[in-house]
């Protein structure tokens, strides 16, 4: 399992920048959302910020 570092892009209101194994990624929160399920968003909603646990299959849809 990766860990994701996941933060919003300023500037936007729905992308997402992720940190994975020294890459940065960015998407939309609904792909986000497609990939993890809608609740991955709550954190990030809150605090701007989170912390995903994603399997090699999830890591795989993001590139």
């Amino acid at each position: 399992m990766d860990e994701l570092l996941c933060t919003w892009v300023p500037g936007t209101i729905d992308i997402v920048r992720l940190k994975v194994s020294g890459r940065t990624i960015e998407l939309t929160s609904t792909r986000l959302a497609r990939i993890f399920g809608s609740r991955a968003l709550d954190e990030l909603y809150l605090k701007g910020r989170a912390v995903l646990k994603a399997n090699p299959q999830q890591v795989a849809l993001l590139a």
